[in-house]
């Protein structure tokens, strides 16, 4: 079968009708006036007559026009969950299907069914808005899918599928687009879609790098370190030398930024001021994560250290027994 479509069209796609999924969930919930469990399922590349002969011999059927495009499009629901949607929306809850699953929709229940085919046009028509106007217009409705011929049986389309669950009864709404027809805008799609998340995301980068930079950090650096305990610092008195555990000509001091330990640094002199020079980050977390390894290494040597002891002593009791 060919690929008429390249991978970024159909990510753009798929992101598309994501968003089509998310806003039919709260619609579709509200008219049911109950939770209903509304997913993408899958979207498929595959012929006209692939699509035909994948829908149930009795169903219900939409064609929509898609102005100002050419062409029509079409929107399948399956009868396991169309009965059921029916009997809601006449506030029974109940519906009956036959054992076969072929049966027929009446003129009243196809009527019934306008007001649900209604929301997914509505909600169409919104989500298709962010790239472009397109106008979605019911023009015929059938229950069989060999009465709907909207394009020739060789010619590809991309199959929507989004799977409706109300209480324990599933089924699917299939969405057909044939390529044919919305070739023209599938490139808008990748550049409205993925191309605005792109700069979405770098604007928010610019946005956080800008609040950032104007924060205000306190920094020190710590040219000598020693440890006293509370008794010798409360005898402490004007005239008492403090002896640190560096020697005086050490160059090496630590940068603390906001208290916490960041960096190593070389102490000097820069423009007749005291300065220090960043050698190298100290990553507590990572030397955390290495000593955490470590300890495990050496603890699962010592389990296996000890299994081999034991495996010994078992050998050396059987030839004991044996002799």
């Amino acid at each position: 079968k060919p690929n008429t479509i390249t991978t970024d069209q159909f990510k753009a796609f798929e992101t598309l009708h994501e968003k089509l999924v998310r806003n039919l969930v709260t619609d579709i919930s509200s008219m049911m006036r109950k939770v209903v469990e509304v997913k993408l399922n899958s979207i498929e590349q595959m012929t006209y007559g692939e699509f035909i002969l994948s829908v149930p011999p009795v169903t219900s059927l939409n064609t929509l026009s898609i102005k100002p495009l050419e062409g029509k499009l079409v929107l399948e629901l399956n009868p396991s969950i169309a009965h059921k949607i029916i009997a809601e929306l006449l506030g029974n809850g109940a519906s009956y299907i036959p054992s076969d699953g072929e049966k027929e929709l009446t003129d009243i229940e196809l009527e019934i069914l306008d007001h649900f085919y209604a929301k997914i046009i509505h909600q169409m028509f919104h989500t298709w808005q962010e790239v472009a106007t397109l106008n979605f217009k019911s023009e015929s409705k059938d229950t069989t899918a060999n009465a709907i011929q909207i394009i020739s049986n060789h010619e590809v389309v991309l199959l929507v599928i989004i799977e409706i669950t109300i209480d324990n009864e599933v089924g699917n709404l299939s969405i057909c687009y044939p390529i044919a027809y919305i070739e023209p805008i599938l490139n808008k799609i990748v550049s409205k879609l993925l191309g605005s998340a792109g700069k979405k995301k770098a604007s928010r980068k610019e946005d956080l790098h800008t609040l950032i930079a104007g924060a205000r950090m306190f920094v020190e650096a710590i040219l000598a370190e020693t440890t006293m305990s509370v008794k010798d610092i409360l005898l402490l008195k004007q005239g008492d030398t403090i002896v640190f555990n560096k020697n005086g000509d050490n160059k090496i001091a630590k940068v603390y930024i906001n208290k916490k330990e960041k960096f190593a640094t070389q102490i000097g002199v820069m423009n007749g001021r005291k300065a220090v020079q960043i050698l190298t980050n100290i990553d507590h977390e990572k030397q955390e994560t290495l000593k955490k390894l470590e300890a495990l290494r050496k603890e699962r040597i010592e389990k296996e250290q000890k299994a081999r002891e034991k495996i010994a002593r078992l050998l050396e009791t059987r030839d004991e027994v044996l002799m």
